[in-house]
């Protein structure tokens, strides 16, 4: 079975989360489950397998790169 949750964090192309004010908080990165926003209201199950894939390669390339700053 697959199970999705439609809301969650709101986050940028580069995996950033965002704060109410629109900015991205320094070192959060989110993807999977904890985000909302990218099906919308609706999807198809399936779809939550691409997404957590893609967005949590993409975050853990992100929040790296951000830890080597630092």
């Amino acid at each position: 079975a697959i199970h999705y949750y439609m809301g969650g964090l709101k986050f940028n192309g580069k995996t950033q989360v965002i704060n109410t004010e629109g900015k991205p908080i320094g070192g959060l990165y989110a993807a999977g489950e904890v985000t909302g926003g990218v099906h919308g209201f609706n999807r198809l199950g399936g779809n939550a397998i691409a997404d957590t894939v893609v967005f949590g390669r993409r975050s853990g390339e992100h929040a790296a790169a951000y830890a080597l700053k630092k």
